[in-house]
């Protein structure tokens, strides 16, 4: 199971990429273990600061103490280095605006959902699915502070039923 964990670091909300949001879904996918790839639109570290990540749960106070984790969040991969074929399925965190308006490197999103494979969001200030909605793939959106873990759950469930990478016709 290889997930492409996208971070937008658009709003006011995420703008930190706050480690409670990020960390009980990345331990998730990678207990698993599942291959984890972290991409952001400009690559490199998403983070503009530590900001305001608290102690709030056991993973962010294991993110802090992994430093592989952090250093694979302060070197992800440019979303434009992507290649949808190489993954399974997309998570994205604080993406923002209208998923088939996009263009450039918010464009990765329309594009798994395009190729039949399933996107969970957890959005930024707003998102707008129209005017194709989910096209061949499936969208799990959540937007509550437990949204980040159980989107997470839902995605890895998905994937470990369905024998083909492709959603159903």
């Amino acid at each position: 199971m290889r997930i492409l964990f996208l971070m937008f670091p658009g709003d006011a909300e995420i703008s930190l990429l706050r480690l409670g949001l990020l960390a009980p879904a990345y331990y998730l996918f990678k207990d698993l273990p599942a291959d984890v790839v972290l991409a952001s639109p400009q690559g490199g570290s998403p983070m503009a600061s530590a900001g305001e990540h608290g102690t709030r749960g056991d993973d962010v106070r294991r993110f802090l103490g992994d430093r592989m984790a952090r250093e694979e969040l302060a070197d992800t991969l440019m979303v434009d280095q992507v290649v949808i074929d190489d993954f399974d399925a997309a998570y994205c965190l604080g993406l923002v605006g209208a998923i088939w308006k996009q263009v450039g490197t918010e464009r990765v999103v329309s594009q798994f959902l395009d190729a039949g494979k399933p996107v969970a969001i957890i959005p930024g200030a707003g998102v707008d699915i129209s005017p194709h909605g989910a096209a061949n793939g499936l969208l799990i959106i959540g937007d509550n502070d437990a949204s980040p873990l159980l989107a997470a759950r839902a995605l890895i469930e998905l994937l470990q039923q369905k024998p083909n990478k492709r959603m159903p016709s």
